[in-house]
């Protein structure tokens, strides 16, 4: 097994851990259920989910009622003490930026308007979970 998981890693892969074996998984897709809910609510209707790219994946590819693509990164969290947004460093902008661009030409959607949007997801255990969707998080520039 270890050589497996180190031939892993060395083509820079992780192995897939089992659907339920992490709750971070259920927590995951249930913030990005509700963070699909929200956006439909605002006029944005999903084109594809977890869209998987060599190096990394976006998680909700849309489309705003005005045309734009609008490819949003969901960060889900038990409680607040680390806030969503801060998880959204330099490097994760950077990937989020290189995958956008790389799809959007796979697409052919460089005639299209394109942005990048974060939606956090706090579930506090205490009544309704926060939603805040915060709109171009993430500057795209061709």
């Amino acid at each position: 097994m270890r050589r497996v998981l180190a031939w892993c890693r060395r083509l820079g892969r992780r192995q897939p851990p089992a659907a339920d074996a992490d709750p971070r998984h259920e927590l995951g897709r249930r913030g990005e259920e509700l963070a699909l809910q929200c956006l439909e609510r605002a006029g944005i209707r999903c084109l594809e989910r977890n869209v998987r790219l060599g190096d990394g994946e976006i998680d909700l590819i849309c489309e705003s009622a005005e045309g734009t693509i609008v490819f949003v990164e969901v960060k889900t969290r038990a409680g607040d003490e680390y806030p969503g947004e801060r998880a959204i460093n330099r490097a994760k902008k950077a990937r989020l930026i290189r995958l956008a661009q790389r799809l959007a030409r796979r697409r052919r959607w460089l005639d299209r308007r394109l942005r990048i949007d974060v939606v956090v997801i706090v579930w506090t255990g205490k009544g309704e979970p926060v939603v805040r969707h915060h709109p171009s998080a993430v500057t795209l520039d061709r």
